[in-house]
């Protein structure tokens, strides 16, 4: 019971808990399915939050070794995307900088000191303040100019914790209407290399109605777009794996057009471009009255969302696409 003892202490014992849970509904012992969790650990390079994601527990060796682990990713993602570049795209003041064609929004700058920050606030009466590095939509507030008391004291803070200001984006209503209050971002996954860039995967958050954050995370769900058709398809998947066939606000998915669809794709597509040694990104993307945008790239995309909207691991996604990688780079040369 050594194990099991060491199990209930910080994360494992907050893992073992939700395998108690679990174990209710696939009636299999929890102590079970955490050994089998260690196993897939050590063979397929697996992460705790894999083995639930991708339901593992049901899964035959056949079935997981088809999976992009935690540990595979990080493989593909220094081979290409290296974090030598995670400052020009992961630090939200820079990728505002260098993708200034495609964010298509204000900003803070910080090197334009106080009189840049009081101007920022003149232009923008309501705005959004995010951690200058961060993800799952963790520390993201919208804040108006009233609710500043002090604006030089506001400002220190600003500089000291690294946040990032950015105007606020009005949706598409179409878009809006899925889920008031958030913005409802895609995520849309490229590949590119020698000047050339594709697609890969599509699909898009919507909120639960309870968060200004859209993903998994925050509550909110993922449904696949047909990247023909420009189309949801089929339900929405939340965290805990339920399925939802409408928005919060009675929406049905399934069939639901995505507005400025081909642009959308044309958008991530060049933005794929600018940096030749960056070749694997996922784009989050928004939709405006006039047109998308892009609310940030991240430096070789997460593969839970992919696989868990697929039903299926995409191991041979990311094989293809280090392969193509490599081909189009020799070609190059």
């Amino acid at each position: 019971m050594g194990i099991i003892s060491f199990a209930l202490q910080g994360n494992y014992g907050r893992y073992y808990r939700d395998l108690q849970e679990l174990s209710k509904k696939v009636n299999k012992p929890a102590w079970f399915m955490f050994l089998d969790t260690a196993v897939c650990v050590l063979r397929y390079g697996s992460g705790l939050q894999d083995y639930l994601n991708f339901q593992f527990y049901n899964k035959t060796h056949a079935q997981r070794k088809t999976y992009v682990s935690i540990g595979y990713l990080d493989k593909v993602i220094t081979q290409l995307s290296n974090i030598k570049w995670s400052p020009y795209i992961s630090n939200k003041t820079n990728f505002h900088k260098n993708y200034s064609q495609y964010t298509r929004r204000d900003f803070f700058d910080p090197d334009t000191g106080y009189e840049g920050f009081e101007a920022f606030l003149e232009r923008n009466p309501e705005f959004i303040y995010k951690p200058q590095i961060g993800q799952c939509g963790e520390g993201v507030a919208k804040i108006t100019t009233d609710q500043i008391k002090d604006r030089k004291e506001f400002y220190e803070k600003v500089i000291e914790q690294k946040a990032c200001l950015e105007e606020l984006v009005k949706q598409h209503p179409d878009w809006e209407a899925l889920c008031p209050g958030c913005v409802n971002t895609l995520r849309v996954i490229t590949g590119a290399a020698a000047g050339k860039s594709w697609l890969l995967f599509a699909a898009t958050r919507v909120g639960s109605g309870t968060s200004i954050a859209d993903n998994f995370h925050m509550g909110g769900s993922a449904v696949l777009i047909d990247m023909e058709t420009g189309k949801l398809t089929g339900t929405g998947i939340d965290k805990k794996l339920n399925d939802h066939e409408c928005s919060a606000t009675g929406i049905r998915y399934d069939g639901y057009a995505v507005p400025y669809w081909e642009e959308i794709k044309q958008l991530c597509l060049d933005a794929a471009l600018v940096n030749d040694q960056i070749h694997f990104i996922g784009w989050d993307v928004a939709i405006t009255p006039n047109g998308p945008l892009l609310i940030e790239g991240n430096r070789g995309s997460g593969f839970d969302l992919p696989q868990v909207m697929a039903k299926r691991g995409l191991k041979d996604m990311l094989e293809g696409l280090v392969a193509d990688v490599e081909a189009a780079e020799q070609n190059k040369n």
